[in-house]
């Protein structure tokens, strides 16, 4: 009798997670999802901004090997020509068909990967190759950043020895909405949703260094601090 007494209860089913217990599992979970998401969010954007700030480095690299072969003059596609009238000297500040050379020539010559030219917190696509610098279009060296030797005039280009090692050379173009130094029209839609990164960007400097830059140092035409300092007057 005392053995069918105990087979008996061995086959008794054993009891499983009452429907409460579930609900308090699942709420542990939900809660420890909640906890942890914004730490590894904050961790993602965090490696992102590592990997922008060496991109910006490399490209900073470039730019100094572009000046010596260019004896000192950084990427500048701006054309400059004498008025026959006037026998003056007119130059463009902002040619798009220059700008897009010189980007061009710049990054399969001297730069070579063209991730080097995308954030990877921008959502935008990461570019196959560099063969445009308009900011609308794929594959292009805008892609997620801005060049500041481009905005120079053809006659008066940047020359890498007298910006004394203070003025940026390449930053994130949407720490702010970007305008043109020349016209201060949008460069983008106002209402683009391109974003590198929140509350400021990378930008590198042309002594070689690189760093994150707040928003509220930004100075006019988002621009980083020293731009304005060696940018010519007209």
């Amino acid at each position: 009798m005392r053995d069918v007494r105990r087979h008996a209860g061995e086959l008794r089913p054993h009891r499983g997670f009452t429907l409460t217990e579930l609900l308090v599992v699942i709420g542990v979970i939900a809660l420890l999802i909640g906890i942890l998401l914004p730490t590894l969010s904050r961790a993602r954007e965090a490696s992102r901004k590592t990997q922008c700030l060496a991109n910006l480095k490399t490209l900073g690299e470039a730019h100094h090997m572009y000046a010596q072969a260019w004896n000192g003059k950084l990427p500048d596609g701006n054309p400059y020509w004498q008025d026959p009238t006037t026998k003056l000297w007119v130059s463009k500040w902002d040619d798009a068909q220059g700008q897009n050379d010189v980007l061009a020539y710049f990054a399969n010559q001297f730069v070579k990967a063209p991730a080097t030219f995308h954030c990877p917190s921008d959502i935008s696509p990461q570019p196959a190759k560099i063969v445009t610098a308009d900011y609308e279009l794929d594959d292009s060296a805008h892609v997620s950043f801005e060049f500041y030797s481009i905005w120079f005039p053809g006659d008066r280009p940047a020359i890498l020895s007298k910006l004394k090692g203070r003025a940026p050379l390449v930053w994130d173009q949407d720490a702010g909405e970007p305008v043109s130094p020349v016209s201060g029209n949008p460069l983008k839609p106002n209402n683009s949703p391109l974003r590198n990164h929140k509350g400021g960007g990378n930008v590198v400097y042309s002594d070689g260094h690189a760093e994150w830059l707040d928003r509220r140092l930004w100075e006019d035409q988002s621009w980083p601090k020293g731009a304005s300092e060696f940018y010519p007057t007209p």
